[in-house]
């Protein structure tokens, strides 16, 4: 009697210790378009259906993003490094202290700050000396620079920064953009108006290559990745990073 008791009682526990399963997390991200659309987004199904866990993105200005953080709204954020010290300085001005010795700044990737055309531009190439003669201005019709006669139209982010900052940087030695530019919006406005725009031309980045667009051979202009956490990552984001590291890290080092 003893020893079937003792029998039904190990078939009753038995299938409480296997059946346990693993508790689901959220991992909150907030960020701007380039990390996204090139590291984070390609990734999230995957790492869902894998993990079990959801990965939530917002995209998201460097300033906004590290309140966001700051506040605990999110578990990390991805801030370019171009970035970090003038968000850190809107947001003291907005009533924030963030201290900058908590930011964990960790590179997880690399994408590139590419030139987008219309697709019918035959021009396949384009030095430093023609790219900045073209966006200060001087250069201003197509066949200037071995292109059909045609006049250029340069087309100008007022919501892409980081592109802005390392191209004046690297292309134009700080000279300013020409009066005639077109203000466009953030990347994906700036896309758009490419492919409607003949004789345009724009600044972008690697993730948001498409094959209605024109992608010349231009001087490489690294545009690096970061992660950004208070402190040392979470178990969560570590998790993340880890999976990104091991099944995709491969394609942007």
């Amino acid at each position: 009697m003893r020893h079937t008791m003792m029998k039904m009682i190990m078939m009753l526990t038995l299938p409480l210790v296997f059946a346990a399963p693993a508790v689901a997390e959220e991992v909150k991200l907030i960020g701007g378009i380039s990390a996204i659309t090139t590291v984070f987004s390609p990734i999230k199904e995957t790492y869902e259906k894998t993990t079990g866990d959801t990965l939530t993105i917002r995209l998201s200005e460097p300033t906004k993003a590290l309140i966001a953080l700051e506040k605990g709204e999110v578990d990390f954020a991805t801030v370019n490094e171009f970035s970090v010290e003038s968000a850190i300085k809107n947001a003291k001005q907005q009533g924030i202290e963030i201290d900058p010795a908590t930011l964990n700044r960790i590179q997880v990737a690399k994408s590139n700050l590419l030139i987008f055309l219309e697709k019918s531009n035959r021009v396949s190439k384009l030095s430093k000396e023609q790219l900045k003669g073209i966006f200060t201005g001087k250069i201003v019709n197509w066949k200037e620079v071995g292109g059909a006669d045609q006049p250029i139209v340069v087309l100008w982010g007022k919501d892409t920064p980081y592109l802005n900052t390392l191209f004046s940087k690297k292309i134009m030695d700080g000279e300013p953009v020409t009066p005639k530019a077109r203000v466009a919006g953030d990347h994906f406005d700036l896309r758009k108006l490419i492919v409607a725009t003949p004789g345009a031309i724009a600044l972008n980045s690697t993730g948001l290559i498409m094959p209605k667009l024109k992608v010349p051979e231009v001087p490489s202009m690294p545009l690096p990745i970061l992660v950004i956490t208070k402190g040392k990552p979470s178990a969560k984001v570590q998790k993340v990073l880890d999976f990104y590291q091991d099944e995709y890290g491969f394609m942007y080092q």
